[in-house]
């Protein structure tokens, strides 16, 4: 029995759902002390984990002017703001790692602040909502450029820093737009 070409499709992109999710909810679990390393870990975690690492401790003061332009407070379980900032760095249409780590690390700012207002299961519904953006939005380019192997290849030898300021200086132009778009809508 021959597997078509679409069959193939679907089970990677199905793996690979599965796989962004998993790896952005350890990856944010990380970043907030939820979860611990582990010395066995895949390689595309340790390299996703430091690279958001280095990006949080960079860009924190700008994450958090974000978080509070964007009224993180008032909003309970609602992280859909977090798609409207996805939309904001992919709104040209580009998708590249730099703006997937920029994602990523914005969503684990929120994490952390969350976290730090006893929300404990912030983790889950922040990379639910940052997965779900990704699957939805870009699987094709995901499995284009390898996957999370990609990631890792990707930033193994660039520097996150370099490839991001841009992109989280944009972001934190728009706060002030998307604040405003999802006050509106609320």
């Amino acid at each position: 029995m021959k597997i078509s070409h679409q069959e193939t499709y679907h089970h990677q992109t199905r793996a690979l759902d599965i796989d962004t999710r998993q790896l952005i909810k350890c990856v944010l679990g990380q970043c907030t002390g939820l979860l611990k390393p582990r010395w066995n870990e895949s390689k595309a975690l340790s390299t996703t984990s430091r690279v958001i690492g280095q990006l949080l401790e960079k860009h924190r003061y700008t994450y958090n002017g974000m978080i509070n332009t964007l009224y993180v407070d008032d909003r309970g379980d609602d992280v859909k703001f977090l798609s409207s900032v996805a939309h904001i760095i992919f709104e040209d249409g580009t998708a590249n790692w730099g703006r997937v780590a920029s994602l990523m690390s914005f969503g684990a700012a929120v994490c952390q602040y969350l976290r730090g207002k006893g929300r404990d299961d912030c983790v889950d519904v922040v990379g639910e909502e940052i997965a779900e953006y990704l699957a939805t939005h870009h699987t094709d380019w995901l499995v284009k450029h390898n996957s999370w192997n990609g990631f890792m290849e990707f930033f193994l030898v660039a520097e996150p820093e370099s490839r991001c300021r841009n992109i989280i200086m944009t972001l934190f132009g728009l706060a002030g737009i998307v604040a405003t778009m999802t006050f509106l809508v609320m």
